[in-house]
């Protein structure tokens, strides 16, 4: 199970995108294809932009470059995209700027200028998802008043290799999520590290993100092992709100049957799916009350 409060971890999304040796070169190769702009290294200058905490509470899925006066963030999103996704990144770009912008200079007269955001998810779940779509800060409001405030987060659908809508401009995304299919392929909860380095040798074999696995397994499988715990955790905690949510329920149903004399003690422990000890606890409560 992963542990609560850690130090973040970059996922291999990140790091290919971001903190690797060639991170600045991906990440402006996939910047090019979700843009439609053409820089080169050599035009531009980027300078990447990172914060010490991140939205996620384990590992660091995000890619955040200024590119000549433009600040882009990439959001990698699996299983589903988060609606909630303009306001944490509304959160994000708050921060990055606080580390942007000197505080004496948020107290001057003159303006201080800052880089142009823009907010892109690159979606690789198994989902249906449209090709591409936007989502919006508005859209949480209580009410569509036209107020002023608004961030617009554009998510790029790359689930499929196969059918990826950027894929003849990007080979690095498309041999990502290629990579990530294999992996999700050979995952095996039981032994997952050994199915990381399957994922690995047969990702290699096929000439996927070769020269990046050759250099860096041991980190990948580490960054990959951080991820699925997280998975893992997330779904732990689901699990048991679900089950504390049924159980909330059974208690309810007991004590109303309880107040109705419907039954035994027996009798409502099996209708409910509660233990004996349960229902004579609240047998007792009942009768107290």
């Amino acid at each position: 199970m992963a542990k609560r409060n850690r130090k973040y971890k970059d996922s291999v999304f990140t790091d290919l995108f971001g903190s690797d040796r060639d991170g600045k070169k991906n990440f402006l190769e996939l910047y090019n294809a979700l843009s439609g702009n053409n820089y080169g290294l050599e035009q531009i200058s980027l300078e990447r932009k990172v914060i010490e905490q991140s939205l996620y509470k384990t590992f660091n899925n995000d890619v955040s470059w200024e590119i000549d006066g433009k600040l882009i963030v990439l959001i990698e999103h699996q299983s589903t995209i988060n609606e909630n996704m303009p306001l944490r990144c509304l959160e994000y770009v708050t921060r990055i700027y606080e580390g942007i912008v000197p505080i004496k200079q948020r107290y001057a007269e003159k303006v201080y200028k800052i880089p142009n955001p823009d907010f892109y998810v690159v979606y690789v779940g198994k989902k249906e998802q449209p090709l591409e779509s936007d989502l919006r800060l508005s859209d949480a409001f209580y009410v569509k008043d036209g107020s002023k405030l608004e961030l617009v987060v554009k998510v790029k659908n790359c689930s499929d290799s196969k059918l990826l809508p950027i894929d003849g401009n990007c080979d690095i995304l498309k041999e990502y999520c290629q990579f990530i299919e294999i992996v999700e392929q050979n995952y095996n909860r039981l032994f997952p590290k050994k199915s990381f380095r399957t994922a690995i040798e047969i990702a290699m074999e096929k000439g996927i993100l070769t020269d990046y696995l050759d250099r860096k397994s041991r980190e990948v499988i580490n960054m990959l092992c951080a991820k699925y715990d997280y998975k893992m955790d997330i779904a732990v905690k689901q699990e048991e709100a679900f089950e504390n949510g049924m159980e909330a329920k059974a208690l309810e149903a007991a004590k109303n049957l309880f107040q109705m004399n419907m039954g035994t003690p027996e009798q409502i422990a099996q209708a409910t799916g509660l233990s004996l000890e349960q229902v004579l606890k609240l047998q007792s409560e009942c009768q107290t009350t």
